[in-house]
């Protein structure tokens, strides 16, 4: 990520970086007839796209004088966190509603990460925690353009390798959308090459939100564009899902996102925690990749796209593969069991063989 360092914020100091971006592009055999391709961020080194938010946010800290980088974050971002964090000598914090899976958290916990759970909804935490920025040393890492702004330059460097690797930027790109940070950054990064003259046009941005946290769905759709209006929308239904990565009642970056939807000439698209589910195993089978549900909801949508002509042959399409689904396996257990054969010595051969 860090070749593109000329592009960034300026930090002033060597990166803390542990590798991150400079990810694959894998192409999928699941659209017959559509040149699809994932954008894999499975590879970054805790797994997650969010190694490119933290490494700019560490980078930033450490600048800045501060002592402990502060999530909220049971996830990919909380992982995150405590990586770059321990890379930069730095203390790191993630506060999450309580609850959590040990076995979800225990990673952050092997990288120092202190965990503190609080009786509280992620919105609110977010806020209390947003509001303790700078204060004893506490540097909020928070991956929402609202909660800090140098971060949510990084995801921009997704749309520089897409255009370095394509050629050009593609005809379309899907990205599951949460907080709504990245698909902005994405969208900037990709205005940036366009006002540079790198790239002739913008690509359509798609995102994909759960059915049940449909609320950028529901704005996008009646054409909302200011804040108070997006925040003033109904909540809506919620509840427990398998898709908690992108689970939000408003986006907090939705003005962000929206603004790139609009500009794109984009669409939102929402879908059930089993069509992300089937998808998780479809994606695996298939190309060999092993997502978290929360990033494999892209394939519904671009099978919903394919049948509504939104995508045909002859164009290129990129799905941002977002997390992996090494650290999502205890919940696809509960919602998906697996199946085991069983054998012995003398019947295994004969097994070998069907």
């Amino acid at each position: 990520m860090w070749r593109y360092r000329a592009m960034l914020p300026e930090m002033g100091e060597r990166p803390v970086s542990l590798g991150e971006g400079l990810t694959p592009l894998v192409a999928s055999h699941l659209l017959p007839g559509i040149d699809l391709k994932w954008k894999d961020e499975t590879r970054n080194p805790t797994g997650s796209h969010k190694d490119r938010a933290l490494s700019l946010a560490a980078t930033h800290a450490r600048a800045i004088g501060a002592r402990t980088m502060v999530v909220v974050s049971a996830g990919s971002t909380g992982l995150s966190n405590a990586a770059y964090a321990a890379r930069a000598g730095l203390r790191s914090i993630a506060v999450m509603s309580a609850g959590a899976p040990r076995e979800r958290v225990y990673p952050l916990h092997a990288l120092g990460s202190r965990l503190v759970a609080v009786d509280g909804g992620i919105d609110e935490l977010i806020a209390t925690v947003t509001g303790l920025a700078g204060k004893d040393g506490i540097y909020v890492a928070s991956t929402t353009q609202s909660a800090n702004a140098v971060q949510a330059e990084a995801a921009r460097t997704i749309a520089f390798e897409l255009v370095d690797d394509l050629g050009d930027a593609p005809d379309v790109l899907v990205v599951p959308v949460g907080g709504g940070g990245t698909l902005g950054a994405i969208h900037r990064g990709f205005t940036q090459l366009l006002q540079a003259g790198r790239i002739a046009r913008l690509p359509r941005l798609i995102g994909v939100v759960p059915s049940r946290y449909d609320a950028l769905k529901t704005a996008h759709e009646a054409g909302i564009a200011d804040a108070k209006a997006f925040f003033d929308l109904p909540a809506p239904v919620g509840g427990p899902t398998v898709l908690n990565k992108i689970a939000h009642d408003h986006a907090p970056d939705g003005i962000e996102a929206l603004r790139a939807l609009r500009e794109s000439k984009g669409a939102v698209y929402a879908f059930e925690d089993s069509d992300a589910i089937l998808a998780v195993a479809e994606i695996g089978r298939s190309d060999g990749i092993y997502l978290e549900p929360s990033s494999a909801i892209a394939l519904p949508a671009l099978r919903q796209m394919q049948r509504d002509g939104v995508i045909s042959p002859g164009q290129t399409v990129v799905a941002l593969a977002c997390g992996s689904g090494f650290r999502e396996t205890s919940v696809l257990l509960d919602a998906a069991p697996l199946t085991m054969e069983t054998a012995t010595l003398a019947t295994l051969p004969e097994l070998l063989a069907r």
